[in-house]
């Protein structure tokens, strides 16, 4: 039986769900440096705007024309954010300026302009008109990178320049997309740990589940989901498990009633194995009386022997055929009945003494006959508790054919035993012994055990040990056979009652 495949490498659950990961870690990481790429420098750019605007804007609440006043907060604001202020009057001078606040001359000196008169830095003029400030780009003056620029009017029309230099940007930027590749490859590395490990430990009850599910189409049901998650793979799990424990329920059921189907079709064989035979045997046992009474009769009707002692033999033989077929015709009734219920028994006491003196007696003619000797002596004063006519039928047909079986001048033995639960009473003679093989045979209907018809059952129609069986089930008991040393005993089991006597000693 083919099970299901175990998928591993490339075609794994485990290994698709470790690629989503990885893949989504890498394209977070790809987006993260082109971000830093294309958009560092503007994001750079316009956080040292909104610094020099909100520096712009302190300084125009708090100046005036005493420059020695805001002095200590302007060097605050210098320092916290690392702008370089200058302060020009209407001529152009320096009135304040971070690198030279302590050098006047140098300070008068500063300007707007570069040594051959031209602006240093580009601006907007109408915006700073409007505004009262402007941002500025700062021309390049003997290879010097600009920096980011803030021309404002102050109060009283000074005009007041922040700086920051960008001669770091680039470097930053380098150095913060350096980092960003480092950071962003750890970053990589952790979630491919993690997302292995996650998908590990997501895949194996499905893995688990799948070696159940494979169990489960080899027919072995002893594999058993173990995991104790509450989420939908654990209920998953626990139905897996439901559904092999229905399984195997119905199985087990389908296979009883498979052997149970398979027991009554023998049964319905044997049946009519039984059935055929019973036509064969019944056919052949009534062939041959029909066929001496349709002879004779023919034979007396053309008068083959005219002495009335011719026809008197010729109607004893048609009257003797007769009552054989009789007997065999009542025999197969009576087994019929037994054995369909509808002869029930009469259950009465008695002792079973007096049954086997009465049986001893009924077949004398049979056992003198044959110069046999019938011993009484095992009988004990047991009471037996059964139907007397059929329990005696049963003990006749034992003792008919313990006397067609024993040699001439030999010995029968009737003998009771009995324990705390049976009463059993023994039919020996001597004898030849049966076959291992045929002590079942011999109680269905018309088995023999020579082809000759001269042994077994009474009247040689094989059906009477069919009937021994037949009473002793209809009254719960039992019956059997068994070699013993000197030949073959019979016996009858009945349960026993109350009134049963157990031997002494």
């Amino acid at each position: 039986m083919k099970t299901g495949k175990k998928y591993r490498g490339i075609h794994s659950l485990q290994f698709r769900f470790f690629s989503c990961i990885a893949l989504a870690s890498a394209i977070f990481v790809i987006v993260m440096l082109l971000l830093n790429l294309l958009f560092f420098q503007q994001y750079y750019l316009l956080q040292k705007k909104a610094k020099l605007t909100d520096t712009y804007k302190q300084i125009y609440l708090q100046y005036n024309t005493d420059i020695d006043i805001p002095i200590d907060t302007l060097q605050e604001l210098e320092n916290r954010y690392g702008i370089r202020i200058s302060i020009l009057n209407t001529f152009g001078q320096s009135v304040y300026d971070t690198i030279y606040q302590h050098d006047r001359e140098s300070r008068i000196s500063s300007t707007l302009m570069d040594p051959f008169g031209r602006s240093i830095y580009v601006y907007d003029e109408a915006e700073l008109q409007e505004k009262g400030y402007t941002f500025s780009r700062l021309n390049e003056v003997n290879g010097k990178t600009s920096s980011i620029a803030l021309i404002g009017m102050l109060k009283n029309h000074n005009t007041i320049l922040l700086r920051i230099p960008t001669t770091a940007l680039q470097e930053d930027q380098s150095v913060n997309f350096i980092f960003l590749i480092f950071s962003g490859l750890i970053a990589l590395l952790v979630c491919l740990i993690c997302g292995y490990l996650i998908g590990r430990n997501f895949t194996r009850p499905i893995s688990e589940m799948t070696e159940v599910a494979d169990s489960i189409a080899r027919l072995d049901f002893s594999k058993k989901y173990t995991g104790k998650d509450r989420d939908e793979l654990g209920e998953l799990g626990r139905s897996l498990n439901q559904m092999s424990d229905i399984l195997e329920s119905s199985i087990e059921e389908m296979q009883q009633m498979n052997a149970q189907l398979q027991r009554e079709i023998e049964e319905k064989q044997h049946i009519d194995d039984m059935r055929r035979e019973f036509i064969v045997n019944i056919s052949h046992d009534l062939k041959t009386p029909i066929a001496l009474i349709q002879g004779y009769a023919e034979g007396l009707r053309v008068g083959i022997n005219e002495s009335e002692e011719d026809k008197n033999d010729y109607c004893d033989i048609i009257i003797d055929e007769a009552k054989r077929m009789n007997h065999l015709v009542r025999q197969l009734l009576d087994l019929s009945r037994i054995e369909l219920g509808n002869t029930v028994p009469n259950l009465s006491e008695f002792d079973a003494y007096e049954l086997a003196e009465a049986v001893v007696e009924k077949t004398q003619v049979m056992w003198q006959e044959k110069h046999l000797h019938v011993d009484l002596s095992g009988i004990g004063e047991e009471v037996l508790c059964a139907d007397y006519d059929m329990l005696e039928r049963a003990v006749i047909n034992y003792m008919t054919n313990a006397i067609d079986h024993t040699p001439e001048g030999g010995t029968i033995r009737l003998a009771t035993t009995v324990d705390t639960r049976h009463i059993v009473l023994t039919v020996r003679n001597q004898g030849s012994t049966l076959a291992p093989e045929e002590m079942d045979k011999i109680w269905d209907k018309f088995y023999k055990l020579d082809k000759s018809r001269t042994r077994i059952s009474g009247g040689g129609s094989g059906i009477g040990l069919s009937i021994v069986r037949a009473i002793m089930r209809a009254h719960d008991g039992g019956c059997g056979v068994r070699n013993v040393e000197d030949g073959v005993e019979f016996y009858l089991s009945l349960p026993r009652t109350e009134s049963a006597q157990l031997p002494e000693g």
